[in-house]
């Protein structure tokens, strides 16, 4: 029998609890076995991540009525991560598709809980798949994520108190915490490093304390060099110029404590502003329960990718969110600033493929204009992302077949020049035949029926007006704490500008552009970038919108949209497309240096005080 002695007592970490409580199983041991169960004291301090994905990354099912009007027998509305699911809806019409992205029939997909207190939705399984196996693309399996995310020990089934204990696993916990809610093959990667590493600074307490082997310093040493270890080389080997390596001893000040990471889906098909409503007061609640749990937490740090740094902003924006005081700082990835003109050219011509991969993932989100404005033409959100003022103006072309310069648009504003244009302009935003292509106008609400104050022209022209003014009115709302990164890559090109060239007829002889014409029916437009219209004396142009030319991510552009946010440290990087950006080494790199950052500037005094 091994000898009773203090070196062999039992050390035990408490862990983070479903509850937003610090826990810890103890495992009861035979009688003979007299050695004691020590258990670690934690942190009295705890910075929850906040991490906030892109437009589309968020899951979303439908209400009870328009599952039963679509005749589904799931209520999947939008589930990124279901490769079945977005196989079968990859050649989808443009009417199923307005009708299962209906803004007002989804919600976004919460682990447990609807959002909505009627009824109208079903969280927990009753009239479909039960949440577990709903939120499944966090693994059942997905196992210990750091010591703050761990599967709970099982009771023995056979000790008495069994049936008075509650087991979860860190996949359930992950749920919880809403990993489950976003798209989390592009965004698991970084949520369960920002999870690991955050949480493994220190080995050792007090003047013991000694900085964890995944955060010592990199150095220069030739060679790769370990993914967590990334952060901890030169900022000018991940993107950033002029900008001080990260120190021992910052990462010492701030170890004794906590970041859970949490992710918060929200309706990408309503307007940022209106979801920074929505979701300002789960933020407050968040920071509340843990302050209520015997914790120090004065606000929290947001992750965001793209259209979530948009959303961010605006939680900061006394209008919308009015956050600011809660919020300690903001890492973007990839936003699109102030718009980008991928959302036009989506909306005329649909997203771009590839190969076998891409062009089903092109196939889903709408491989023409006519399925992609069926869902953006009645969604705000998706509006947002459209080139605003401080995009510039004439970053739109029309250029003879030898590229020279016809006309250049804006000249001022984009709604009233290009996005608010009637049907009789061709190179306007929206085409009024593609907007309800479902007939919403003038059924009856049972059958999912909408007044002209909610669809047709008149109702997507004032989404588009109001777009724009909430553009305006977040142009310049930046957190002082802002880091950012963003793609400059060649082999990841967007528009920067677009260019519609002439590629059959006489330019010249057609005119002014601005008199021309477009050719009725599909001859006129494809949908997807080849038009026909008649100039002057009735002579005839095809015209195609041309590739994208600036190096980038593949969707924003650096130079009028991703390099105009204001931040402390902006990180340019090369090596990845913009969905799937938060999979890159520099990019994880980036946005672990912009946690500690935050979190060093952040109150010295509160740092000091003793827990």
């Amino acid at each position: 029998m091994a000898v009773q002695g203090e070196e062999e007592d039992i050390w035990l970490d408490l862990s983070l609890g479903i509850g937003g409580f610090a826990d810890v199983a103890v495992v009861t041991t035979p009688v003979a076995d007299k050695r004691k169960v020590r258990v670690r004291v934690p942190p009295g301090k705890l910075i929850p991540i906040v991490f906030l994905p892109g437009i589309m990354g968020s899951n979303l099912r439908l209400s009870k009525a328009r599952q039963a009007l679509l005749k589904r027998s799931d209520n999947i509305a939008w589930r990124p991560d279901d490769a079945v699911d977005g196989w079968n809806r990859r050649n989808a019409e443009p009417a199923d598709r307005q009708m299962r992205l209906d803004p007002d029939e989804v919600e976004v997909d919460r682990y447990e809980v609807t959002d909505d207190g009627t009824g109208r939705f079903d969280a927990t399984g009753d009239a479909t798949v039960s949440s577990d196996k709903r939120h499944n693309n966090v693994p059942d399996d997905l196992g210990r994520v750091g010591k703050l995310l761990i599967d709970d020990p099982k009771a023995d089934p056979n000790h008495p108190l069994a049936n008075n204990r509650l087991s979860f696993t860190a996949a359930q916990k992950a749920r919880a915490r809403g990993w489950s809610e976003v798209m989390f093959k592009a965004y698991g990667d970084i949520i369960k490093r920002m999870e690991y590493q955050l949480n493994d600074m220190l080995r050792g307490h007090g003047a013991n304390a000694k900085l964890s082997p995944i955060w010592t310093p990199a150095g220069n040493h030739p060679g790769p060099v370990r993914s967590e270890r990334a952060v901890m080389r030169d900022p000018s080997a991940f993107g950033a110029t002029g900008a001080a390596a990260l120190t021992e001893a910052e990462i010492k000040r701030i170890g004794n404590c906590w970041y859970p990471v949490h992710a918060f889906g929200y309706n990408w098909l309503k307007s940022n502003g209106e979801e920074a409503k929505s979701l300002a007061p789960k933020i407050e609640k968040l920071i509340q329960t843990y302050n209520e749990n015997g914790f120090h937490c004065p606000g929290v740090i947001l992750v965001t990718h793209s259209m979530g740094g948009i959303l961010a902003r605006a939680l900061i924006h006394p209008d919308y969110g009015n956050i600011k005081s809660k919020v300690l700082g903001i890492v973007h990835g990839v936003m699109p600033t102030t718009g980008a003109a991928a959302a036009y050219k989506r909306m005329r011509a649909g997203f771009e493929g590839g190969g076998i991969e891409d062009n089903i993932i092109q196939g889903v989100l709408g491989d023409d204009g006519a399925k992609v404005t069926a869902v953006l033409a009645n969604a705000q959100g998706g509006l947002e992302l459209l080139p605003t003022a401080a995009y510039g103006m004439q970053w739109l072309h029309v250029q003879d077949q030898n590229g020279n310069f016809l006309a250049r648009l804006p000249q001022g504003d984009a709604a009233d020049e290009i996005y608010a244009l009637g049907p009789q302009k061709w190179w306007r935003l929206i085409n009024p035949e593609w907007i309800d292509p479902a007939r919403q106008l003038g059924k009856p609400l049972q059958e999912g029926g909408k007044t002209k104050e909610q669809i047709g022209p008149k109702a997507t022209m004032r989404r588009v007006i109001n777009a724009m003014k909430f553009a305006n009115a977040i142009e310049n709302t930046f957190h002082e704490r802002t880091y950012a990164h963003y793609g400059n890559d060649p082999e990841h090109r967007a528009w920067n500008e677009v260019s519609w060239r002439v590629v059959d007829g006489d330019a010249a002889k057609a005119g002014d552009p601005a008199n021309w014409t477009l050719v009725p029916g599909e001859k006129g437009d494809n949908k997807k970038g080849l038009l026909k219209v008649r100039g002057s004396y009735g002579v005839e142009l095809t015209l195609k919108l041309q590739p994208p030319l600036a190096a980038a991510d593949g969707t924003v552009p650096v130079e009028r949209s991703a390099s105009k946010v204001k931040a402390k440290v902006k990180f340019t990087q090369r090596g990845y497309d913009h969905q799937d950006s938060y999979k890159n080494l520099d990019a994880g790199a980036s946005t672990l240096y912009g946690i500690v950052r935050i979190a060093n500037d952040f109150d010295p005094p509160w740092w000091d005080k003793k827990d």
